[in-house]
């Protein structure tokens, strides 16, 4: 495990060491958690206790093949494909409905893959199913992620009439010599112009940023911050390059241009000075990754993250042990309390068993009890809601690493919630690691040992190593 320290004394630098800067959900699953009967979340008495729940739907075809991207992705070739596709997708709502029931969601979000690749009329059918399979009375929150080259008005105003209130789009970098080096082909012009479109059409717009590339300058990073801004979005959200997971393929690109990985610990100065840019130019973070012009209301100074807008979709992902997840479609994940399930990674497999054997296409993990669940992911919301914790079963590993990141002002305690400080919020992937009971630890720890010697030996089918341990989640955000 990584013998990580918390510095009390230290004024800035609060840990010993730095973890490789990417995300996860929790709890972890291992293959003895296996569980046979795929009907066994679905009919476990806790599902009662659900207080929030999201969907996310799952698009797997890209135009291009962008270099750096970890997630289920195929080559779009035919419309009869993705059509084919669709059919199952469709046909997956409704037959996890048939176990669900009419339930209430939150929060939607259609990603990928490039969900815009989808036609006006295959947007409203997907649509259709999901006012029908769904109690939609209480939804606060539906995104989409569209591609700037296969985004039209057509398709945005099929968006529209379906109830997307959120879009998110991915400009990346805005550096001509990474967009080359990532496969990134669409053109400053194409960005511009549909950023434009969106924040027309739409009352949610988020572009997604990286940072901390191989090579990278200050002075680049800088220039793409001030770029992102330039579109108007309501939000910008700059997470850094996974290098551990990222594909061969942007290895073998950085490294032939002469460009090496930069030290974690380089990358944490990165995040430090996009906190400082953000802040100087008006914006306050919202989560982990998300930035949002600062609203007029006068802020609590304890309290440095941006409540509103809010990402709620993440706030699940990354949420208590009574919220949810379901996903649908190819590699989709779920989380429902105590169970993880994981749909087949293999297109024609997770067709096959919908489409031909009508059953549900996925593995299921657990039961799992996992009551630290909404402490250990706290550090990427920025806020512990108190009354939201079964405090009575939370380990003590878990108690004393909290009071460990209090006693280092690492966090805030405000009566009814804890709160992440300035300098809690550069830490916030240490924390997530440290909040964890030692098991949880030791699983991230192989997890990243794995993933290391993977690469060095060549080998880019992280599918069994992701299933057996835990999945992390970096770069967009795709369950």
């Amino acid at each position: 495990m990584f013998p990580l320290q918390i510095l009390r004394e230290q004024p800035l630098i609060k840990f010993n060491q730095q973890l490789p800067m990417f995300n996860w959900h929790y709890p972890f699953n291992s293959e003895k958690d296996l569980n046979e009967d795929r009907l066994a979340p679905y009919l476990c008495p806790q599902k009662t206790t659900v207080r929030r729940r999201a969907v996310y739907i799952h698009i797997p075809f890209c135009e291009t093949i962008c270099n750096f991207c970890p997630f289920r992705h195929d080559l779009h070739r035919s419309d009869a494909t993705i059509q084919r596709y669709l059919s199952a997708l469709l046909d997956e709502i409704a037959l996890k409905r048939e176990f669900l029931g009419d339930v209430k969601v939150d929060a939607i979000f259609v990603g990928g893959g490039t969900p815009s690749l989808l036609s006006p009329q295959q947007i409203e059918s997907l649509g259709e199913t999901i006012l029908r399979s769904f109690d939609l009375h209480g939804l606060q929150e539906f995104t989409f992620e569209v591609e700037v080259k296969s985004v039209s008005r057509d398709k945005l105003q099929a968006m529209h009439d379906i109830g997307v209130n959120r879009i998110s789009f991915g400009a990346q970098t805005f550096s001509e010599k990474y967009r080359a080096l990532f496969s990134l082909d669409a053109t400053r012009s194409q960005i511009t112009a549909a950023a434009e479109v969106l924040n027309s059409m739409f009352p949610y717009t988020n572009v997604d940023l990286l940072y901390g590339m191989a090579g990278q300058k200050l002075d680049e990073l800088d220039d793409d911050v001030t770029a992102a801004m330039s579109l108007g979005t309501t939000t910008i959200d700059v997470y850094p390059i996974n290098n551990l997971t990222a594909p061969r393929s942007m290895h073998s690109a950085l490294t032939g241009a002469g460009l090496n990985a930069l030290p974690e610990a380089l990358r944490v100065q990165f995040r430090m000075h996009l906190e400082r840019r953000f802040r100087e130019l008006g914006y306050r973070p919202i989560n982990g990754y998300g930035f949002s012009i600062a609203g007029d209301k006068c802020h609590d100074s304890a309290d440095p993250v941006q409540h509103s807008p809010k990402f709620l979709y993440h706030d699940l992902v990354y949420g208590y042990e009574d919220d949810e997840i379901i996903g649908y479609g190819v590699s989709a994940i779920s989380q429902m309390p105590g169970f993880n399930l994981y749909n087949f990674v293999s297109r024609q497999a997770y067709m096959s068993e919908v489409l031909t054997k009508r059953a549900l296409p996925h593995q299921v993990f657990g039961p799992i009890a996992a009551p630290e669940r909404g402490i250990v992911s706290f550090p990427f919301r920025g806020v512990l809601d108190k009354s939201r914790v079964a405090w009575e079963r939370v380990p003590d590993e878990t108690w004393f690493a909290l009071e460990d990141a209090l006693e280092a002002g690492l966090i805030a305690d405000l009566e009814d919630r804890y709160v992440l400080t300035q300098v809690g919020w550069l830490f916030y992937v240490n924390l997530m690691y440290y909040f964890m009971p030692e098991v949880g630890k030791r699983r991230i720890s192989n997890k990243i040992e794995c993933e290391r010697v993977s690469h060095a030996c060549g080998d880019t089918d992280l599918t069994q190593l992701t299933r057996s341990s835990v999945t992390l989640l970096g770069g967009r955000r795709s369950f």
